[in-house]
């Protein structure tokens, strides 16, 4: 049996850099905690650039935000600006996960797994936003952060 946690909430944003500086000024009052680390990164996903930054939680679960070239991301923030783009789920069987929705009825965005270019092992796939009353869903390899960098999280 896959383990599943609730992992983040990931916003869309304009500006990651801006964002960063907003919630890590908030957070530092509000969480200090969770203000401490921060993860960077950035990739390409189906040929577009990502950038995200996670304020990674020790106690919970994170805060995420990303910036994308993606055309559709790009039209979301046209029509409803910056927001939250998804929360997430990982798993350490992401792929008996997926297995599981699929047998359940639970209808994903594709039964084939996707993930940026740079990081092999991390993929994820969502159950969009019909489904589960307007929030896209992150289903994810679970991870976890070592020495600043995201590594799979072998449980």
């Amino acid at each position: 049996m896959p383990r599943l946690k609730f992992d983040h909430v990931s916003f869309l944003v304009r500006n990651l850099d801006q964002a960063v500086k907003d919630y890590q000024q908030m957070l530092e009052v509000l969480d200090p905690e969770q203000a401490k680390q921060i993860v960077w990164d950035e990739g390409v996903e189906q040929g577009y650039k990502l950038r995200w930054a996670t304020f990674v939680n020790p106690n919970g679960a994170s805060l995420q935000f990303f910036e994308s070239e993606n055309p559709n991301d790009l039209k979301l923030l046209e029509k409803y600006g910056e927001r939250v783009h998804h929360i997430a789920f990982t798993s350490d069987e992401i792929a008996k996960t997926v297995e599981d929705l699929d047998k359940a009825g639970i209808p994903l965005t594709s039964k084939e797994l996707s993930g940026p270019n740079h990081i092999p092992w991390l993929k994820w796939t969502f159950v969009p936003p019909r489904k589960a009353h307007g929030v896209l869903i992150e289903v994810a390899q679970r991870y976890k952060v070592q020495d600043g960098k995201w590594v799979k999280d072998e449980i």
